[in-house]
């Protein structure tokens, strides 16, 4: 199974779950509210008071889940600006006459751009690296 089909069905899990769990507090305020006879402003209360808690909740969701989104943004434009400045050079390989001058640009930017994947974008580099050495052979 696939990375991210693995983090799919754990957050659909988590979700699952704190759904039940919320479900089950609501169950468990709801009785003690009855067995105590609380009604009025003190239901209404609580009812704010949930609806505070689960925007919380959803609050920091966010947060969190925009910093991973700079983060993530922020390695593309690293990538960008690398891989941008690798190919530079491989635009005026036309205008040279040395066919070995040529070839050495390009493979410059080639390492150049190699290096960029292997230590900018994040991952784990050995299974990242399992299947060149797959199809290559």
């Amino acid at each position: 199974m696939s990375l991210s089909k693995v983090q799919a069905s754990r957050k659909a899990l988590v979700s699952a779950v704190l759904a039940l769990i919320s479900f089950g507090f609501g169950i468990l305020v709801e009785t003690l509210e009855r067995q105590q006879s609380i009604t009025g402003w003190t239901l209404w209360i609580d009812n704010i008071a949930a609806a505070f808690l689960l925007g919380l909740v959803v609050f920091f969701y966010e947060r969190r889940r925009e910093r991973e989104l700079v983060k993530k943004l922020q390695v593309i434009e690293l990538m960008n600006h690398h891989v941008r400045n690798a190919l530079q050079p491989i635009m005026y390989v036309p205008y040279s006459q040395d066919q070995q001058q040529q070839l050495t640009a390009i493979q410059d930017a080639v390492r150049r751009i190699d290096w960029a994947l292997r230590e900018i974008l994040p991952g784990d580099r050995e299974a990242a690296a399992q299947p060149q050495r797959e199809s290559a052979a």
